[in-house]
């Protein structure tokens, strides 16, 4: 699983149209590397985002190759992925994700059913060693024991390579297990000898009891909670003594409040901190379970670690402090 973005974008290539994947494999390296998502709109030229910045290309998708685009994505096989379309997702190789947005129709049987894909964004996943670095200080207690904690943030800031990261720290020190619904967080071709159990395309709730009965688990990592099943899962897990460490999108700790089902987590005083993540996973602030704050300030960006040894994870989280 290494960070190299260029070589990252091998396992997508066969997920697109043809023209797609030239347009890709034409850009210079440097490129490629800070590429982040591929967004694609019907009768529009595609727009590519290089670490924020959007940029538009000369490549325009009709309808004919949207189409060709989704069958291309779902391996030839779209028929196997209308509970994930329905919930505006396909899972591709390598943990990048394509989000589809289009017509949606209810079914006879109560489910819905996107009957057309009018847009689709291609988030690009890679994985950066050191991109935890500024958030393992609040991961475990005086003890070891690993505390529960919630990861705050906005759409597209690095919460999920955070996580990435963060579940392989934590691997290394105990039994570490991951609910990844999605499978964003790790390719079922990149799991081998990483040192975590982890469970892919189940939802959080069902995924939570399994783990816990079936690998006694200390901790569990998964990403973004926001329904009603997610919160029972996470109260479940805090009963059985186990650690969680997930996140949520809210950019900031009133959105955490205003949002129904977060703020049930935080009355029931599940989490033990709250870490609101900026852009590519810098600390905003640092909660305690009552909301009050720790810490506030800019540490350490992923974007600028190069390979830490975990002794020194302490000092170079101060050095790299912009507070």
């Amino acid at each position: 699983m290494g960070g190299d973005r260029v070589s990252v974008l091998n396992n997508l290539y066969p997920r697109l149209t043809n023209e797609l994947a030239c347009m890709l494999k034409s850009l210079k390296e440097a490129d490629r590397r800070a590429l982040e998502e591929i967004r694609i709109y019907c009768g529009r030229h595609v727009e590519l985002v290089f670490s924020g910045e959007r940029r538009m290309t000369e490549l325009v998708m009709d309808e004919g190759s949207m189409a060709q685009l989704l069958s291309a994505l779902s391996g030839m096989a779209l028929y196997r992925f209308e509970r994930e379309m329905a919930e505006g997702f396909l899972p591709l190789p390598g943990g990048h994700r394509a989000g589809v947005c289009g017509s949606m129709a209810r079914q006879a049987d109560g489910t819905w059913r996107m009957s057309a894909v009018t847009s689709v964004c291609l988030r690009i996943a890679r994985h950066v060693e050191g991109a935890s670095l500024s958030i393992r200080p609040y991961l475990t207690g005086e003890n070891g024991r690993a505390r529960r904690v919630l990861l705050l943030g906005a759409p597209g800031c690095g919460k999920t390579t955070v996580l990435r990261d963060a579940a392989l720290y934590l691997g290394k020190r105990m039994h570490t297990a991951v609910a990844d619904e999605r499978e964003e967080l790790f390719a079922a071709e990149g799991t081998q000898g990483l040192g975590v159990d982890v469970l892919r395309g189940m939802d959080k709730a069902h995924a939570f009891s399994v783990l816990i009965r079936a690998m006694a688990p200390q901790v569990i990592v998964c990403d973004e909670l926001g329904r009603e099943e997610d919160v029972l899962a996470v109260l479940d897990a805090a009963r059985c003594g186990v650690g969680v460490l997930a996140s949520a999108h809210a950019d900031g700790f009133e959105d955490l409040i205003h949002r129904p089902v977060t703020r049930k987590l935080f009355e029931a005083g599940v989490f033990e901190r709250y870490i609101h993540l900026g852009k590519h996973g810098c600390v905003n602030a640092v909660m305690d379970e009552a909301g009050n704050m720790l810490e506030s300030g800019r540490h350490a960006v992923y974007g600028e670690l190069g390979n830490r040894s975990d002794g020194d994870d302490r000092r170079e989280q101060r050095r790299l402090s912009l507070v």
